[in-house]
């Protein structure tokens, strides 16, 4: 066995510090593992909302599961659901719309950080934005919420970070169109978010441009 030399008993007992600092990091987090809530099925989807939940299946609002927290990454939810591709009232067109009428200045410092475009940003996203903006995609979703279409009403237009997911999981599902869709995470003063659905990347563009818009839900 390889023997470790200290040179004073300053580097003796810093060792042991650092030794006892790393033993209680790895105890705890053994015990939060330990302690984690585990992920629990819900059979609520599918036509006759008793089927399970998984990505490419009808969710409760009537559109498509794409994504599922297997891991308990996300404390206020599980699944992800995109609206049905009659949201907006015509099937399989997805409205276009500008990301907000405030074109010019700065919504709220939040939408233009790195963590604005994260997944489970999307809510608190969109509340920023009808609380700043008279018309664009988060208004339009607005409507639809108080509209007769919407089997639910808490949809809400997704962080860039949860539309990467809605492209990655549903290439060919849900209507969804080859274009550019918004998402609710801003650039800059004057832009945001967008992600193509037909070449799967991400770019920003000015806020009064015209992208298609699809709602999202979570559960």
């Amino acid at each position: 066995m390889a023997q470790i030399r200290f040179r004073s008993a300053s580097h003796l007992a810093l060792s042991i510090t650092l030794l006892v600092g790393i033993t209680g990091f790895l105890n705890n987090s053994t015990s939060s593992a330990a302690t984690a809530k585990p992920f629990v099925v819900k059979s609520i989807c599918g036509a006759t909302g008793k089927s399970p939940c998984k990505v490419g299946q009808i969710g409760p609002g009537g559109g498509t599961i794409f994504f599922v927290d297997y891991h308990q990454l996300y404390s206020s939810f599980d699944y992800l659901e995109a609206a049905p591709d009659v949201w907006a009232g015509v099937l399989g067109v997805d409205p276009t719309s500008e990301w907000c009428s405030n074109t010019d200045t700065k919504i709220e410092l939040g939408l233009n950080a790195w963590s604005s475009r994260a997944i489970g940003l999307g809510l608190s996203n969109t509340k920023t934005m009808l609380a700043n903006c008279s018309s664009g995609a988060a208004n339009l979703i607005a409507t639809y919420n108080s509209s007769a279409y919407a089997k639910k009403r808490d949809w809400f237009l997704p962080s860039i970070g949860e539309i990467i997911l809605m492209s990655n999981n549903l290439q060919g599902l849900a209507g969804l169109l080859a274009s550019d869709y918004w998402s609710s995470s801003g650039s800059s003063e004057v832009g945001g978010w967008v992600q193509s659905f037909d070449h799967s990347y991400q770019g920003e563009a000015t806020k009064g441009t015209l992208y298609h818009v699809r709602p999202v839900r979570r559960f």
